[in-house]
């Protein structure tokens, strides 16, 4: 079977690959070069490769973001040519695989019952999670490359052309479409929605986050994360493509050329904001708001009001992943395929893994304290982290 990647996303891959190479030059017509690590470097703390297990071809070349999906201690995976396989985490063993022969364009999403992926075709999938037998199959408006959420009952998907489409998990049947205003250009990246019992909540290429009645798809109310200014369709480019987080009453949401904020997360009020500029989701934990910029810098923020705890500038231009906490440190990768971990409390460079040379996809798992990592030719790899404060002699 000849499959065909759309004219649309051909165009993004297109637009993406532009842009990025016109925001690398805008500074005064010089480059910024990523910076060097540091080549006598030793790590400070012992991180165990457990295993490493082939899952597939990964994203087949195309920079997709496609995701792990942990239920218990079982980890889903599907790669770019429609490999579905599932491993004990513990062991990396596979329970079992399954070819469901499609180009995948986004996934894995899943919940207690089901698992969910998106096709080149602008098809919506959902499929057995104890087997990988298809449930049912529902059309799309485009192409969807961020991963599905689901709270069991509904499960929401957005796509490159603006839409958020909510639908019934039993059946596929669409409950409810909100369509945005998107701008000319935009970043080839979408946010994977958060959804709750009562609500959705996503960002657009616009620079505005909404937040949906479950049951109507109506909003609750809109914020603006970036405002698009400049001459240029370049200089006006805004794109949240980062999922946002929640902690308690309060979502902190972070934008390209826009700024980080902290909303009420019933009304959408905003409590702070700070000039920042992300493509990555935002990371909560030990009581900090961790940061990774579009220049490449690390920061810890104090989520009550914003203040700077601590910044790294040592991987500057090397085109940081999202930040992610995994025991006390902040874990990210580089351009390079580099993992580097981070001393959560001050930003001390901790260790350096390299589980990959072609770089890692979708956010990190981690599953009974052990750090789950894809990779881009289609690895899954397992670490573990015996002590934070345990110094290698």
């Amino acid at each position: 079977m000849l499959y065909h990647l759309s004219r649309q996303f051909c165009i993004r891959i297109l637009v993406f690959g532009i842009v990025v190479t016109a925001l690398a030059a805008c500074s005064k017509d010089k480059v910024n070069q990523p910076t060097e690590l540091d080549s006598s470097f030793k790590d400070q703390v012992l991180i165990e490769r457990l295993w490493k297990r082939s899952v597939g071809d990964g994203d087949i070349g195309l920079k997709l973001n496609l995701s792990s999906f942990v239920f218990d201690t079982t980890v889903y995976n599907i790669d770019g040519y429609g490999f579905l396989s599932a491993l004990d985490s513990s062991t990396g063993k596979i329970l079992w695989e399954k070819d469901v022969s499609e180009r995948v364009s986004g996934g894995l999403g899943g919940d207690d019952n089901n698992l969910y992926y998106t096709t080149f075709q602008g098809e919506f999938v959902a499929l057995k999670r104890q087997d990988g037998q298809e449930l049912w199959r529902s059309n799309l408006s485009s192409e969807a490359i961020a991963q599905p959420s689901s709270n069991g009952s509904l499960v929401a998907v957005q796509t490159v052309d603006g839409k958020l489409m909510s639908f019934d998990t039993n059946d596929g049947r669409l409950k409810w479409r909100y369509d945005s205003i998107g701008p000319l250009l935009s970043l080839r990246g979408t946010p994977s929605p958060i959804i709750s019992q009562r609500y959705t909540l996503t960002s657009f290429a616009n620079g505005e986050l909404l937040a949906f009645d479950n049951q109507t798809g109506q909003p609750y109310w809109k914020a603006t994360l970036a405002t698009p200014q400049g001459r240029t369709e370049l200089e006006r480019l805004v794109d949240p493509d980062g999922q946002a987080v929640i902690d308690g009453d309060t979502l902190y949401a972070v934008a390209y050329q826009g700024k980080l904020v902290a909303l009420d997360v019933l009304t959408g009020q905003e409590k702070w904001a700070k000039t920042f500029s992300s493509f990555n989701s935002v990371a909560f934990g030990f009581g900090q708001l961790f940061v990774t910029t579009a220049s490449g810098s690390v920061f810890a923020i104090n989520p009550v009001n914003g203040a700077e705890i601590w910044k790294s500038d040592a991987f500057k231009y090397r085109r940081l992943t999202s930040p992610f906490i995994y025991d006390q440190t902040i874990v990210f990768s580089d351009l390079e395929g580099y993992l580097h971990f981070l001393d959560i409390k001050n930003g001390r460079h901790l260790a350096k893994k390299r589980p990959d040379s072609g770089g890692v996809m979708g956010p990190f798992q981690v599953v009974n304290n052990e750090l789950l990592v894809l990779t881009r030719s289609g690895y899954l790899v397992a670490y573990k982290m015996h002590s934070a404060r345990e110094h290698i002699e």
